[in-house]
């Protein structure tokens, strides 16, 4: 699938059922969950980039990253 990788962090206060239908939501828009978080309310999904806009006006989503290698200097 033709998409970048992102980690989207969901707001403390949503429930499970608000996460689990924007999950539901990301799949049948073609994006691919990759790893689901368990230190934080999150995951990492293979989508393309024109989906990040929209996630980003999501009242349940907190914060939308491109998932990249992070080095120590």
């Amino acid at each position: 699938m033709a998409g970048n990788s992102y980690i989207i962090k969901f707001k403390e206060g949503s429930t499970d059922e608000e996460v689990t239908q924007l999950k539901k939501d990301l799949t049948d828009s073609g994006a691919e969950i990759t790893h689901e978080y368990s230190l934080i309310k999150g995951i990492a999904v293979t989508l393309p980039e024109d989906q990040v806009t929209t996630l980003e006006s999501n009242p349940h989503v907190d914060l939308i990253e491109k998932d990249q290698e992070v080095h120590i200097s």
